[in-house]
C-alpha cells in the first residue's frame, strides 16, 4: 500500500511543507521565553501528571503547513493581532478588550488547534475545523472562546481534553459519532488563560455562568461587568465546560 502523502492542515497541499511555529517568534521574543526551558506536563481533570515533555517554545512547531498557506493569510494573522496581543500580556493593554475580541479570538483559535496538532497528545480537532478556518477564515460553528486573567503567572503553559459538559443530554452521548469531535484547548500566557471549547451537538449552546469567563466568541456585549480574576490555569479550565439546550 502506498503511503499518503504529507499534506497541509488547511488547503491540503502537499507541496512546500514548512515548520509553523505554534506559537510565534515575536510573541516569545516579547515575553523573553523564546529558548526556556519548560517541563510541560500533560495533566488529567483532576490535576494529575500523565506525562512530561521539556522543551523550549522556540522548537514547538507543526510540519503540516504549507509555505503559502504559512507566509500568506496565517501570517497576515499574527499582524493584525500582534499590537493588541503583547501590551496585554505584560499588563498594559493599549485598547478595550471589545475592540480586538474578533482578532484575538481567531488568533487563539488558530493557535489552539495547531497546538493540538503539534503536540505529543492525541488529535481531538476534527480535520474540517482545519478547512473551515481556511476557505471562510473564521471560527466554526459552536465553537466558543472564553477569556480570563489569573495572579497565579505562568508564562506558557495549556491543557487539553474533552472534558465538556452536556446538560439535559441522555446517557446515549458516549455512543453518538460526534462524541468523538468534542474539544477544550486552554492556554495560559502570563497572565491570561483563553480557552476554546467545541460542541458537536448543535442543539445545544455554551452556558456562560462563571463569573471568571469572559466570551469573546461568539461575541456578547457587556461581557465581563461583573469579572472576577480566575484563580490560575486548571480552575479556568476546568470550570466553565457545559453546554445545555
Amino acid at each position: 500500500m502506498a503511503k499518503r502523502k504529507r499534506a497541509c492542515l488547511f488547503c491540503g497541499n502537499t507541496e512546500n511543507l514548512t515548520s509553523e511555529h505554534v506559537f510565534p517568534q515575536w510573541l516569545l521574543d516579547g515575553m523573553g521565553i523564546r529558548k526556556k526551558k519548560m517541563d510541560l506536563s500533560h495533566l488529567t481533570l483532576l490535576g494529575n501528571s500523565i506525562s512530561e515533555r521539556p522543551l523550549t517554545p522556540n522548537t514547538l512547531i507543526n510540519g503540516l503547513v504549507c509555505r503559502k498557506c504559512n507566509n500568506e493569510w496565517l501570517s497576515r494573522m499574527e499582524d493584525e493581532i500582534k499590537p493588541y496581543l503583547l501590551p496585554l500580556i505584560k499588563g498594559v493593554p493599549q485598547y478595550p478588550l471589545e475592540e480586538y475580541h474578533k482578532e484575538l479570538s481567531l488568533w487563539a483559535f488558530k493557535t489552539a488547534i495547531i497546538l493540538n496538532n503539534a503536540s505529543n497528545y492525541r488529535n481531538i480537532v476534527p480535520r474540517r475545523h482545519f478547512r473551515y478556518l481556511y476557505k471562510h477564515r473564521r471560527i466554526p460553528e459552536n465553537v466558543c472562546v472564553l477569556f480570563s486573567i489569573t495572579e497565579n503567572i505562568v508564562d506558557l503553559n495549556w491543557v487539553q481534553s474533552q472534558g465538556v459538559m452536556h446538560s439535559g443530554i441522555n446517557n446515549s452521548i458516549s455512543e453518538d459519532t460526534r462524541f468523538h469531535d468534542i474539544y477544550k484547548i486552554t492556554i495560559q500566557l502570563g497572565p491570561i488563560l483563553i480557552k476554546v471549547i467545541y460542541s458537536p451537538f448543535y442543539e445545544y449552546k455554551y452556558v456562560l455562568d462563571k463569573p471568571s469567563h469572559m466570551m469573546l466568541h461568539p461575541y456578547l456585549a457587556g461581557t465581563g461587568k461583573d469579572f472576577v480574576a480566575a484563580e490560575d490555569l486548571m480552575s479556568f479550565d476546568i470550570e466553565g465546560s457545559m453546554f445545555s439546550r
